[in-house]
């Protein structure tokens, strides 16, 4: 099967509540699968290479520096308000230093709403702002510099918050609300200030959160090729950051690919996937 699905595919079904999963594989441009450019400030530089989108950023010709060109994006989350438990999921690089992070560089991710509720990442090459609500402390983590990671967000209404980086549970706590209100939104951006910097988008998801072990990744009551794809990833576990994979810990993303409970996903869960298997339709 090939590595990559459809951009912008959503599943819907009448029985349901809410939309379902949401998937964009960064194989084309943001315009192209339902995003709202905001900005793209003194002509920054944008394409897609081999299923990634690569957004390059330098300083504006005939302007000193902080003014250095700047991407902006934005997708709304109507359609889940009023959800009770959901995710986003993103996997990028970014080769842009720390020392941008004071100025909102060189990449960034956002979920928030029009109310009190903002959950705000600035990611560097080897750390990353945390800003969890408006009232919490803000928060640095460091990380590997040189390779992609994957950052995964659970909400649960206004009960609970979970922040997982490569499959590792980095906090978690009480919210000021519920994002899924208000006119919710996502916003990714990436700018350079000071430093020039390249940062590399492989994917971003978002929707409601599977249960674990049901082989149903976008909840909407059967297990067909749309959640093969995301099966068969978690299965082959090809990429750094993502989990899953035999003798692996299955992680946040890969939790509802684990049949069996032991952890992992193996071959024992894809038999259990072909005998859950109810087609296309």
């Amino acid at each position: 099967m090939s590595r990559r699905w459809s951009v912008g595919i959503v599943l819907v079904l009448g029985v349901r509540a809410f939309a379902g999963v949401y998937s964009y594989e960064c194989d084309s441009l943001p315009t192209d699968a339902s995003w709202t450019l905001l900005q793209a400030w003194c002509d920054p530089k944008e394409w897609v290479d081999h299923g990634q989108l690569h957004q390059r950023l330098d300083f504006c010709p005939g302007y000193d520096p902080p003014e250095g060109q700047e991407f902006d994006y934005r997708r709304s989350l109507a359609e889940f308000e009023g959800a009770e438990r959901f995710f986003v999921e993103w996997r990028l690089q970014t080769d842009g230093h720390r020392s941008e992070i004071p100025f909102g560089a060189p990449a960034g991710f956002s979920a928030w709403n029009d109310g009190t509720v903002l959950y705000h990442f600035v990611i560097a090459a080897d750390q990353i702002r945390f800003v969890r609500d408006n009232l919490l402390p803000i928060w640095f983590i460091d990380v590997q510099p040189n390779m992609p990671h994957v950052y995964r967000l659970e909400l649960y209404a206004n009960a609970l918050y979970m922040l997982y980086i490569d499959g590792m549970l980095l906090d978690s706590g009480t919210p000021e609300g519920t994002l899924l209100a208000l006119d919710p939104a996502i916003n990714i951006h990436a700018n350079a200030y000071f430093v020039e910097s390249t940062t590399i988008w492989d994917y971003i998801r978002w929707g409601d959160t599977p249960l674990d072990g049901g082989g149903d990744y976008d909840s909407d009551g059967d297990r067909d090729l749309f959640d093969f794809y995301f099966v068969h990833e978690c299965l082959t576990n090809r990429r750094p950051g993502i989990n899953g994979g035999p003798d692996e810990d299955a992680g946040p993303g890969c939790r509802f690919a684990d049949f069996d409970d032991d952890m992992d996903v193996d071959l024992r869960d894809a038999a259990d996937f072909q005998n859950a298997f109810t087609g296309t339709d």
